[in-house]
């Protein structure tokens, strides 16, 4: 695997030049408006929002043959803060755990299902959802939005280019559901641009990771006793695909490249654990709600 990565990196490198892109030494410049604090009271809570059964994951990495199927995990998460909560990622709608079977999508290639509500997890954990006070999502795709109508109390983080596109004629052509979000609508709402420190301490980062959508962004979040950890989003759908940088057919090539090489020389400077949210054998490793970590 070391070998594989020592020899694709200067591929990325080489790759960004050529599609017009700065240089690494700007990527890694941007990356350091992210301090490690190691010293901030958080908890991180994880929740099962739902299973995604793939039938052709050559959707996701086109080097592979058609066919060939994956179970993806879809997580969504809690931070709590002294200065607030932020839920991140509000997976599946609830409504599908009715759905005995689940539901196809895109032809059938994909599966959504849910065994247990967000929200029954949420009252275990006795945190009330309409307390919650930002919500965020990694991009609009509809298994990272189901949810979103429960935080409409919440103040909504979201990138400047994903909101424009998510209330705009061709919202459905990103793969976005407005069903799922139109209710932030009317929310008060944070328009970011780049990077956002949610707490302004530097211990939760949204960071600016497009490709997968115009504003997909992953979250780097500083727990004192656990470290670093950067929450992935859809930059990665299992570990196989960020060891060969596998591209899914709908991203953006160019800024995909750019986000592979943020990650990289992120995670190579914070130290952080990359938890890769659709890694099914990662997520079940993790402890969930009401457990927590900090």
């Amino acid at each position: 695997m070391r070998l594989i990565r020592m020899w694709v990196q200067p591929l990325l490198t080489a790759m960004l030049m050529l599609y017009g892109l700065t240089s690494v030494a700007s990527v890694t410049n941007k990356s350091k408006e992210i301090r490690v604090t190691g010293s901030v009271p958080l908890k991180l809570y994880v929740f099962d929002c739902g299973k995604i059964s793939v039938r052709d994951m050559s959707l996701f990495d086109p080097t592979l043959a058609k066919g060939v199927s994956k179970e993806l995990a879809n997580a969504c998460y809690l931070i709590q803060h002294p200065k607030g909560m932020l839920f991140w990622d509000a997976g599946l709608p609830d409504s599908l755990i009715s759905k005995k079977g689940g539901v196809d999508v895109l032809e059938g290639a994909i599966n959504f299902s849910v065994t247990k509500t967000l929200k029954a997890q949420l009252a275990k954990t006795g945190i009330p959802y309409d307390t919650v006070d930002y919500i965020g999502s990694s991009h609009l795709h509809t298994d990272h939005t189901g949810n979103l109508g429960y935080f409409k109390n919440a103040t909504w983080l979201i990138q400047q280019h994903e909101h424009k596109i998510a209330f705009s004629k061709q919202a459905t052509q990103y793969g976005f559901n407005p069903a799922d979000y139109s209710v932030l609508k009317a929310s008060k709402t944070i328009k970011i641009q780049g990077n956002y420190d949610v707490f302004g301490d530097g211990s939760v980062v949204m960071v600016s990771a497009p490709g997968h959508s115009p504003g997909h962004q992953m979250l780097f979040i500083d727990l004192p006793k656990t470290g670093p950890v950067i929450l992935s989003g859809d930059l990665y759908h299992c570990i196989t695909n960020r060891n060969k940088y596998a591209i899914p057919i709908w991203n953006n090539r160019h800024d995909t490249v750019h986000s592979f090489v943020l990650a990289d020389k992120l995670l190579e400077r914070t130290k952080a654990k990359l938890w890769i949210q659709h890694d099914k054998e990662q997520f079940d490793a993790l402890k969930k709600a009401p457990a927590f970590y900090e």
